[in-house]
């Protein structure tokens, strides 16, 4: 028999033309032996007639409901009422293949986790079977969103969850993916991604990033730590951990961007706060590896940057020889 996927699906003020769509795809799976965990976040009742239908056609569909808590406490939630092997999430305006099941099971065997891609990203995932040592030094980890920052586009181990307790950060409204995948990262020994565009991904207007949050710097700060205790605790040279230093830069210089394009007065305050943080010092000024291939131009690492970020790596790398003069 086949072995059962726990599919966690936590939706709130979703169209229910997206949800309802989110739903058929899922049904459509050629790989047939999963629940599909709903999650009714503290909805008003207009979702009940949905509900009602998809609870009745189907007995795989299970509708959990609870008080609004968000993404998180919703996919813990999930997490919990789960009775898979592995264990799925997915968005709730999103749609995925027919073989989306299929191909993220296949792949996982002999491996803790599996990775697809992602439709209409900048970066492809790259096809690999690796050890987390082999992983954790590959360049393109540095760049994919897919890897380190998402939850639904891949497949977990659900007694790994289990077995070390590991939840989605309630105390976060950004970043608690990243924070969810730095910890199970530490139980993975071989990893499995899977170049196929299997789920697509749909802006949410209602998402938290479309709002302002004074304690995005906070959230960050928190998934940039998680993210380099995930990655240093490998055997990585000084040229890797440089990389992974500047990708971790690229992504406080979106916070920059956060705040400054903000129409909030004390942002100021906020940026001159994120300069003089310990965490940017180590990231960027302490970091006299990395400055010393980009302020000295050496062919290598500016072949690099060209090869593995494309014109982020270089206008990063001009910007910087420009602060230097």
């Amino acid at each position: 028999m086949e072995d059962l996927i726990s599919v966690i699906v936590p939706f709130y003020k979703t169209p229910i033309v997206r949800l309802r769509y989110c739903i058929e795809s899922l049904l459509a799976q050629t790989y047939k032996n999963f629940e599909l965990l709903f999650i009714d976040d503290g909805n008003s009742t207009k979702y009940e007639n949905l509900k009602s239908e998809y609870g009745k056609t189907d007995s795989r569909i299970q509708f959990i409901y609870q008080e609004n808590a968000g993404v998180s406490a919703a996919r813990n939630n999930g997490i919990q009422h789960a009775k898979g092997k592995y264990i799925v999430f997915c968005d709730s305006d999103d749609f995925v293949e027919s073989n989306y099941l299929y191909e993220l099971h296949k792949a996982i065997q002999g491996c803790e986790l599996a990775i697809c891609g992602v439709a209409d990203q900048w970066f492809p995932v790259i096809e690999s079977k690796v050890d987390m040592r082999v992983f954790c030094s590959l360049p393109s980890v540095y760049n994919h969103i897919q890897y380190v920052n998402f939850s639904v586009n891949k497949i977990f181990n659900a007694s790994i969850i289990r077995q070390h307790r590991i939840v989605f950060d309630t105390n976060v409204k950004l970043g608690e993916d990243a924070l969810f995948l730095s910890e199970y990262f530490k139980y993975c020994r071989r990893i499995h991604t899977i170049s196929a565009n299997l789920y697509h991904y749909l802006p949410n207007s209602f998402s938290a990033i479309h709002k302002y949050e004074s304690a995005y710097w906070d959230w960050e700060q928190k998934v940039i730590q998680a993210q380099l205790e995930m990655f240093t605790q490998y055997s990585l040279s000084q040229y890797e951990l440089a990389v992974m230093k500047f990708w971790m830069y690229e992504k406080l210089k979106g916070t920059f961007q956060y705040y400054y394009f903000s129409k909030e007065e004390n942002k100021n305050s906020f940026i001159k706060e994120i300069m003089n943080s310990e965490l940017y010092i180590f990231l960027f000024k302490a970091n006299d590896y990395a400055k010393k291939y980009i302020f000295g131009r050496k062919k290598k690492f500016n072949l690099f940057l060209w090869k593995h970020t494309g014109i982020t790596g270089i206008k990063f790398m001009c910007e910087m020889i420009n602060l230097k003069r």
